[in-house]
């Protein structure tokens, strides 16, 4: 398990910015077009911000899919 769940890897890309991030959020690649070079820097920090905690979100509920295909259901309660 531990070794799936090292291996997640998630992406968001928008506007010529692609952010990757593993399983704790942690960005491990990011790219910029051009295009995307000539946004203002306030807008580019935005759309970085917003791409990781995207991309965060989904590497988190694939991690949770790893989890949940091991734990059981029952120590998931509320």
């Amino acid at each position: 398990m531990g070794e799936r769940l090292d291996a997640i890897r998630c992406a968001a890309e928008e506007r010529g910015v692609a952010v990757v991030v593993d399983l704790h959020g942690k960005p491990v690649d990011l790219s910029f077009t051009r295009d995307a070079l000539r946004m203002r820097p306030v807008e580019l920090t935005d759309l970085v911000r917003r791409l990781t905690a995207d991309a965060a979100a989904s590497a988190l509920a694939e991690g949770m899919a790893v989890v949940n295909e091991v734990v059981p259901e029952s120590l998931f309660a509320d």
